[in-house]
This record gives structure tokens, C-alpha cells and sequence, in this order.
């Protein structure tokens, strides 16, 4: 991991970093977030007390425009921050709809950098765009993010493109955060020795990974490819096409897409898309992205996905992807399917055949424990159920029960919030995994089929198969010898 190789820093930094956490803390606790979630009643009666008396002591009395406010803050800590700004911003169950609107600002409308700066990477990057093959360059952007500005351009032959700019030293700034972030799990790792099960140090090695991956653009192109080849049938889901005659490490070229952002119901309505078919469309298509490909897109904010003129989703970044084995799949899969069928004791069997479990962990107990955490949220109106929290809450019982995070599921549970937050703004009354269910069924079925695992066996053995008669002729040709 490239954090965990890069971070060995001196003791003396240990004070500034403890300081810099607390004055962070502090930060967030002014724009007013907390007195908020005190009155959610999300904590236990503990930390709710906790929380009162730093609220009491650093908040302040009636806040509001608390997303204007923690967008600022998070804007001007950093991209790192920011990311973390994004994915709050879909998920309006947890702060309210006009906070995440005040945060959608985080999506895609941060201020930018000059366009003479834009021009000059451009010009060093590819002269072959600016000089010979561009025919207009739009000087304002169109999206200004975390780590990266778009400026849209006509090609001499009359195809509009998006040129996609990674920001001066954005490298250097986003590496600094996630450091930041390393620091502080590992430090209350080893003050607090019974959380280390919960592995943080090791998610943030995971999603900085992740994100650092994300500053290089010919890695997201590549992306782009592969998910566009993992799509090319699919009549409602398409992939802007990639230029990679003009792609760099620090610039992406790729078609631009007219379209409406996912969450404009508006203008969805004004221009008579189907918001149901919208909805089961994203449904399926992450069903697809994960259990079908083990290859998903990790960055689902509204921002990031459009509706062109045929209704079609099209996704327009692909710096965040995520990877699980066929393994994680399966264990998934089940693990899904038995939540939704309130099946609690197989729930804890597929952990203790993971070996996720300690050997004197009572399985009894922690399958009572289960249902008591998930009958609440399953048990919520059919629009309200959150699989994604449940998960989280179901991670939460790691301290007791002795369960082993596995830290690649850290972003695929970020995107499961996302993808909830994202279907519940745009039609409430939907439940994605409802949805899910008989494609997930369906998808055990087929890949615990014997003849499919026995036909798959053959299609990777297969170069070792045809040696077979070879390697026989050769042992009858000895056996002749002797």
C-alpha cells in the first residue's frame, strides 16, 4: 500500500497531529451538524451525553445553513475532505433534504482553476489536441470537483468532446489527507486496542488507494473501457466513448454527453422520462456491476450519472472503481438474501464458514443480536429500508462477537449508501434491493449449479485439457522404451 509505505513519520509530529484533529473537530462541530444528529437520536444515551457537552462547550445556539457551512469547512480542509462531503450529500435520511442539497455544491460546482492554466496543461499534455485537432476549447468549465475540472471542446471533425484536467498539485494535497486520516485511526488503533478489529487503518489504506488511483487518467480511461465492455449489449446503460489518442496521465478526453443529471426531477418530468424505469434501470445495472462483473463504479453521486435524450444512464466518472472476488460475491449474495428473508441463524453460518468468526463466539448469541439490530430497519416502511445501514450496524457487533472486518467491502458498502441515498431522492416509495432480490436469487442459483461450476472448470483448464492425449502418448512412448 502506497500510505502505508510512504507514512513513517517522527514522533515529535504526533502533537501536531493530535492538535490539528481537535481543531478539525471543532471546525465541524461550528456549522451546526451535531446539534442536528443529537436530535436525530442516533447515538446511545453515552455519547448523546458526550456530544451535548462538546456541542454545549464548541456549538453554537440555532444553526443554520448547516450544509453551506460544512461545505466551506470541508472545502477549505481539502479534496480528501471533500470526498467525504459527497458521499453525505446522498444521503438525505441522515441529515435532511436541504442539507444535502446545500452539499450537492461538493458534486461538481467548486470553484475552479484559470483557463490559461487549463490551456498551459493542456498544451503540455497533448499539443497534438490544442494545435491540430481542436477546432473551439469552451474556456469556462462545465464541473469543477474534488480533484479534477471538465472544459468541453468541438474536434475539427464536429464531435464535441469533454476534456477532463486533474488540478495543479492535487497529488501531493490528496495524498497529505489520507495520511491525516492513517494517523488518526492508527493512533486510536493503539490507544483503543478493542476497535483494531474493525480495521480502519486498513479501510483508509483501501479507499486512498483507491482515490490515488483516481489521479491517474489513463487508469480511469481504462476503467471506462472495461465497464464499457462489460455493458456493450445493454440497451439503457451507456459509456461515453474515450479518446485515447489524446488521453495523458493528467488529462482524459471523452465524448461529451448531453443530459440531465439522475436527481433534476424537474427536468426529468419537463422532458417525459420514466422515473420507475430509471430507478429499476440503476437497480439492475448495479446488480449487474457487482455480483455479474465484480467490477463496479465507486463514486455513485448524482453528479456522476446522467439521463440522455433515450431515458439511457450514462456515467460520466470513473476515477473510483471497486473489485471483489467471485469468493466475495457468492458470500455477499447470501449474505443479502438471507437479511431480506430475516434468515438470521444462516446469516452468522456464512460469517462462521468465512472464518470471520472467533471459535468461542456463541452463534446463538450473535444471530439474537442480529435480529435485534435488523428487525427495526427491515421492519421500516418499504422506501425507508436500508441495507447499506444494516450492514454498518451488523460491522457494529464486531467488538463483541469477535467478527473480522474484511476491509474490501468498505467501498463497496460506500456505494450501496450512495446508490440508496440516490434512488430514495429520485422515488422514495422504491426499494432497490426488492428490486435486487430474484436477480440475486437467480444469480445463486446459477453459480451453485454443478454443471455451470463443472462447464466453467473445463473453460479454464482447458489449455491443460487438450495436453492431455500429448502427455498420455508420451507416457505409453517411455512405458515402450522400458
Amino acid at each position: 500500500m502506497l500510505i502505508q509505505q510512504k507514512l513513517d513519520y517522527p514522533l515529535w509530529k504526533i502533537p501536531y497531529f493530535f492538535i490539528k484533529s481537535l481543531i478539525i473537530f471543532v471546525k465541524v462541530i461550528r456549522t451546526g451538524i451535531l446539534t442536528h444528529l443529537i436530535e436525530k437520536k442516533y447515538f446511545n444515551k453515552q455519547i448523546e451525553l458526550l456530544l451535548k457537552i462538546l456541542n454545549f462547550i464548541f456549538g453554537i445556539k440555532n444553526p443554520k445553513e448547516i450544509g453551506k457551512k460544512l461545505s466551506n469547512v470541508l472545502i477549505n480542509l481539502g479534496p480528501g475532505y471533500i470526498k467525504f462531503g459527497q458521499a453525505l450529500s446522498t444521503r438525505p435520511d441522515i441529515l435532511g433534504k436541504k442539507t444535502c442539497d446545500e452539499l450537492k455544491i461538493l458534486q461538481g460546482k467548486l470553484k475552479p482553476f484559470s483557463s490559461s492554466i487549463a490551456r498551459k496543461i493542456i498544451q503540455n499534455e497533448s499539443e497534438n489536441l490544442l494545435q491540430k485537432n481542436l477546432a473551439s476549447f469552451e474556456e469556462n468549465p462545465i464541473a469543477s470537483a474534488s480533484v479534477a475540472q471538465v472544459h468541453t471542446g468541438i474536434l475539427k471533425n464536429g464531435e464535441k468532446i469533454a476534456i477532463k484536467i486533474l488540478k495543479p498539485n492535487i497529488q501531493k494535497q490528496l495524498f497529505k489527507d489520507f495520511a491525516f486520516f492513517y494517523w488518526i485511526t492508527k493512533f486510536y488503533e493503539f490507544c483503543i486496542p478493542s476497535i483494531r478489529r474493525f480495521k480502519l487503518s486498513k479501510n483508509v489504506e483501501v479507499l486512498s488507494e483507491v482515490s490515488l488511483n483516481e489521479i491517474d487518467l489513463t487508469l480511469e480511461a481504462s476503467a471506462a473501457d472495461e465497464l464499457a465492455e462489460n455493458f456493450r449489449y445493454h440497451k439503457n446503460y451507456r459509456v461515453p466513448k474515450i479518446y485515447w489518442e489524446f488521453t495523458t496521465k493528467n488529462m482524459l478526453v471523452l465524448e461529451f454527453i448531453e443530459g440531465i443529471r439522475i436527481d433534476d426531477l424537474e427536468t426529468l418530468n419537463n422532458f417525459k422520462h420514466n422515473i420507475q424505469n430509471i430507478t429499476e434501470t440503476g437497480t439492475e445495472v448495479f446488480f449487474l456491476q457487482v455480483f455479474r462483473d465484480g467490477f463496479f463504479h465507486g463514486d455513485m453521486h448524482p453528479g456522476n450519472i446522467l439521463i440522455n435524450k433515450k431515458g439511457a444512464l450514462v456515467p460520466i466518472d470513473f476515477g473510483i472503481m471497486g473489485r471483489l472476488s467471485n469468493k466475495d460475491r457468492q458470500f455477499l449474495a447470501l449474505l443479502l438474501t438471507y437479511l431480506l428473508n430475516k434468515n438470521y441463524k444462516k446469516v452468522v453460518e456464512i460469517h462462521d464458514e468465512a472464518n470471520m468468526l472467533g471459535k468461542d463466539i456463541s452463534r446463538d448469541h450473535l444471530s439474537q443480536a442480529i435480529r435485534a439490530i435488523s428487525t427495526p430497519i427491515l421492519n421500516k416502511p418499504i422506501g425507508e429500508v436500508s441495507l447499506a445501514k444494516l450492514l454498518g450496524q451488523i460491522l457494529s457487533l464486531s467488538k463483541k462477537f469477535n467478527i473480522e472486518v474484511q476491509p474490501q467491502f468498505t467501498l463497496l458498502q460506500k456505494t450501496m449508501l450512495m446508490a440508496e441515498g440516490t434512488t430514495r431522492q429520485i422515488n422514495p416509495n422504491m426499494n432497490m434491493w426488492e428490486l435486487s432480490r430474484p436477480l440475486i436469487d437467480k444469480w445463486i442459483t446459477d453459480t451453485h449449479d454443478p454443471f455451470k461450476i463443472l462447464e466453467e472448470w473445463f473453460h479454464k483448464n482447458k489449455i491443460a485439457l487438450l495436453k492431455i492425449p500429448e502427455i498420455i502418448s508420451k507416457i505409453d512412448e517411455n512405458l515402450s522404451k522400458k
